[in-house]
């Protein structure tokens, strides 16, 4: 198949390097990933914008934009010679469970495939559980597990996306995959799950005057995360030692009782 591989950590993070790695021994893969880390950057894009595309190699391309970006323009661009088989995007440094959908690039690059007519599968892996250093080094991810993951089972990952529908004449998947994984060697099993919610204590906002005399602001995610979820959750499945896999719409999905219902 050929594949297209994106990301929203930065096309030189490892887990898109281990993935590719791994893929490209039965796959053509072809990457498109923005040139610097872009996390929590959701499904936003950039309109009547020039970003710079720099050519890595033949097949590896730097964008200076958001996951989104990447995929449109691999999609539109003209320099892939014909349109992938499937987007996968990552592997992602830490967990994107339950409600990090919501902001995470990864996913906002997987969604966007499947609404474009093209499979997407968002893969993430979280630090080690068992490693005694209180710091997030790269050395501390198991990329290689989870990539081995994707490679054995992608065709039915791919499966998990749907049929293809033509809708006015626009092509889209009805699903995109969210995969997570713990940073170990080998998993107890697979789990379908479905979204926790995350809570991040201490999310705080920094205030600064600088010497031009502006004052700026930086919000600061907590490090301390809180998931609430029952026995089917994301987070249940990961802590238990499984690959966690949910099946999420990739266009919004509603409440269609209210469609029957007159407003008052």
């Amino acid at each position: 198949m050929k594949l297209l591989l994106t990301n929203d950590d930065g096309i030189d993070a490892p887990g898109i390097q281990t993935l590719a790695s791994v893929l490209r021994r039965e796959h053509e893969v072809w990457i498109v990933a923005p040139l610097r880390n872009k996390s929590g950057a959701s499904s936003s894009l950039n309109m009547l914008q020039n970003l710079y595309l720099e050519r890595r190699s033949d097949k590896d391309f730097a964008l200076d934009g958001t996951p989104v970006d990447c995929v449109l323009s691999a999609f539109t661009g003209g320099y892939l010679p014909s349109r992938p088989d499937a987007v996968i995007s990552g592997i992602n440094r830490g967990y994107n469970l339950g409600t990090d959908a919501v902001y995470s690039g990864t996913c906002g690059a997987a969604r966007q495939a499947s609404l474009t007519g093209i499979p997407g599968i968002a893969l993430s892996v979280d630090k080690n559980p068992f490693s005694a250093s209180g710091s997030a080094a790269d050395s501390e991810y198991n990329y290689a597990a989870l990539a081995e993951f994707a490679l054995k089972n992608l065709k039915n990952l791919l499966v998990l996306c749907g049929k293809i529908r033509n809708i006015d004449e626009g092509m889209n998947y009805e699903y995109f995959i969210n995969v997570n994984a713990p940073s170990v060697d080998s998993y107890k099993g697979v789990k379908f799950t479905k979204p926790c919610r995350r809570f991040y204590c201490g999310d705080h906002t920094v205030l600064t005057k600088e010497a031009d005399g502006k004052t700026y602001s930086c919000f600061v995610g907590g490090e301390n995360v809180r998931c609430y979820g029952d026995e089917f959750s994301d987070a249940k499945a990961v802590a238990d030692g499984n690959v966690s896999i949910s099946v999420l719409y990739a266009e919004p999905a509603v409440n269609t009782e209210f469609c029957e219902k007159t407003f008052c």
